[in-house]
């Protein structure tokens, strides 16, 4: 290859930075986009809508009753204050669906023209169990059951990302569906209703979000359901450092919401819920007890995931395994081996240079996590813990534990006095730097099988 003249150079340099002038006010601007569009998801609207929603006037919201079409009502009234499309039969928002229940459906419409007929669909169902005549209740017959957590909160999520995606300059490449789910509580029949009878091709439906029960968030763990049901959606979830969740990838999987019919149809589905507890289907579950902040915390996520979702490149695939997969199959397959000190090591020999074993994970293509960090070792002195899941090396990816492995030891004989890890950690994805000592001392990096 021929260099450049001096001259050119200088009109190459010139053009590269005409470009960057061009390029960068426009990432700026969708910068300060979504920086704004996240400050519009406040505590005090979030409250106010679960005020409304489990106040006694809807009388526990049971699909097809007059408290649920009131329920109904508010939440059209709601979506008429933004520019989204009634994505219901007949060119409104309702869908009917058995008995008497409503599904309510608005279409936010994406930019891309090779994306935008691409639809991630983001629900929560509205309904809940009435005076508890009809239904699972775990109380008594008669009270009004609100449902303020179950599932008011996934609601006013919702309203609220699509008032921060309405109300602020934000173009996303993929169209995205909003869906109220009616139904739920009584057979999840809303949501296979739309399946059944879907208002986009379903097979123009890549990732479908659900929220259920996200009001009571405790020590900062929002736990996300069914990630396993697509390949390196672990991965996509995750998030920057400043992400203020702890996100739980619970393998934990069951027919108990829309989630669930979702994955019947081969459509892999992130389950957001914040945990049950004493109140669930109980007439005490009120709006009070509501967490108005850790709320506004899974609406700022909700509203960088559907984001991210809607102008990635490409999105996870489907993975059937997932539907099969059990808590109990995660804790073996998880399991750290029993904490390891300098003594485990043969007397006189030193420890490894690294200090870690790994396991590689069918879901997530590409990564490997940690089952073991060896203390004293640089592996811990960079902060590495048993479960982060290493997602990249010196920026490089690589094809598995194996490819790994290979990297780890090429970089350990070649003298290497640091390298970088991209890990991902409880959902935060950052960068370690691990110092390694000098040259010349026993390379140790494993696998556990």
């Amino acid at each position: 290859m021929h260099s450049l003249a001096p001259r050119h150079r200088l009109v190459a340099a010139a053009a590269a930075a005409m470009l960057l002038l061009a390029v960068l006010p426009a990432a700026l601007e969708a910068q300060d986009s979504m920086s704004a569009a996240r400050d519009s998801i406040t505590a005090d609207e979030l409250g106010e809508h679960v005020v409304v929603l489990a106040d006694d006037v809807y009388e526990g919201r049971l699909a097809g009753s007059r408290g649920g079409h009131a329920a109904g009502q508010y939440l059209v009234q709601q979506l008429r204050q933004y520019n989204l499309k009634p994505a219901g039969a007949g060119g409104g928002y309702f869908q009917t669906v058995e008995k008497g229940g409503r599904n309510i459906l608005a279409l936010w419409p994406g930019s891309d023209p090779e994306l935008r007929d691409e639809v991630i669909v983001v629900g929560a169902h509205y309904d809940h169990v009435g005076n508890g005549s009809r239904g699972h209740i775990l109380g008594p017959k008669g009270p009004i059951y609100n449902g303020a957590d179950d599932n008011a909160s996934g609601v006013s999520v919702l309203l609220e990302v699509i008032e921060a995606l309405a109300t602020t300059p934000i173009d996303t490449r993929r169209s995205v569906l909003f869906a109220f789910w009616d139904g739920e509580e009584l057979g999840l029949f809303g949501s296979q209703q739309w399946l059944d009878e879907p208002t986009v091709p379903l097979d123009r439906v890549p990732l479908a979000i659900n929220l259920d029960m996200v009001g009571r968030l405790r020590d900062g763990r929002l736990h996300l359901l069914a990630t396993r049901t697509g390949y390196g959606l672990r991965q996509f979830c995750s998030g920057p450092p400043e992400q203020p969740l702890w996100l739980d990838f619970s393998w934990e999987l069951q027919a108990n919401g829309d989630h669930w019919n979702f994955i019947e149809h081969k459509i892999p589905v992130a389950m957001l819920h914040t945990g049950m507890h004493d109140d669930y289907h109980r007439p005490t579950d009120d709006a009070h007890k509501i967490n108005r902040d850790g709320m506004q915390q899974v609406g700022r996520y909700l509203l960088a995931l559907v984001v991210k979702a809607a102008d990635a490149d490409q999105l996870p695939t489907f993975r059937a395994a997932g539907m099969r997969e059990t808590p109990s199959q995660q804790r073996q397959r998880e399991r750290p081996l029993r904490p390891a000190s300098l003594d485990r090591w043969p007397a006189g020999q030193p420890p490894p240079r690294l200090g870690i074993s790994w396991r590689d994970d069918e879901a997530e293509p590409g990564t490997v996590f940690l089952t073991r960090v060896v203390d004293g070792t640089p592996a811990a002195a960079a902060g590495l813990a048993v479960h982060d899941r290493i997602l990249l090396l010196n920026g490089q990816s690589f094809a598995g534990d194996d490819d790994f492995r290979a990297r780890v030891l090429e970089l350990l004989d070649s003298g290497a006095t640091q390298f970088t890890l991209l890990v991902e950690s409880r959902g935060h994805v950052h960068t370690v730097a691990v110092e390694l000592p000098a040259a010349g001392e026993e390379a140790g990096a494993t696998i556990e099988e």
